[in-house]
């Protein structure tokens, strides 16, 4: 009967020693990334979805329910059309494939906010949000002929998901979310790289 009446006082010290581990830690999340090109992006130079990207948080948790550091990651559209007629000049038209490639690498600070932080819950939703550089590569070809542009423009990022931790107690777990990322872009005529990626991976502490 004395064991049975400890047990529960073991659970809270252990609950409460989990808490405080959480503050000041460091903690790194590591996703896979599969994105979708939204609005003028989509319409205008990529519709098909991308399968390849990654995406690397390294994070300082500042309390149980706040986190703040830095947002890295890669992500790589292209697409092939069809050959069609295309007007290349003054009163001349040429029959080509076209070919675009685009790749962004996003440079963020970001922030998250965990509005359950701190309680014992088998699944932790977060919010996240996201500023800084979004360095993109823009190739286009017209059959033979094209280049590209390189360089790096403002980027925002909103976000939501949900940490699954492997164990009551654990620090390390599964992390499902989806991010819409605001990616400027001003030449030749286009303005946006806008994007949504779903993201899957693992978060775990730095010890």
């Amino acid at each position: 009967m004395k064991a049975i009446k400890i047990f529960p006082f073991i659970l809270c010290i252990l609950a409460v020693s989990q808490v405080k581990a959480q503050r000041g830690e460091v903690k790194m999340n590591l996703q896979y990334s599969y994105a979708l090109p939204m609005g003028s992006f989509k319409n205008d130079v990529i519709s098909n979805g991308s399968p390849r990207g990654v995406t690397a948080d390294l994070l300082y948790n500042i309390s149980n329910k706040f986190s703040v550091g830095l947002g890295l990651g890669f992500q790589d559209f292209y697409q092939k059309y069809p050959r069609a007629l295309y007007n290349t000049g003054h009163n001349e038209t040429t029959s080509a494939v076209l070919s675009n490639s685009v790749q962004v690498i996003p440079i963020l600070a970001k922030a998250e906010f965990y509005p359950l932080g701190g309680k014992n819950v088998a699944v932790q939703p977060y919010i996240s949000a996201g500023a800084g550089l979004g360095v993109t590569s823009f190739t286009q070809y017209l059959g033979e002929f094209g280049g590209s542009n390189n360089g790096g423009n403002l980027m925002l990022q909103g976000g939501a998901g949900v940490f699954i931790p492997f164990h009551k107690f654990s620090s390390t777990g599964i992390r499902l979310g989806a991010n819409y990322n605001m990616v400027n872009y001003g030449k030749n005529g286009f303005n946006n790289f806008n994007n949504i990626n779903f993201q899957a991976g693992i978060s775990f502490p730095l010890r």
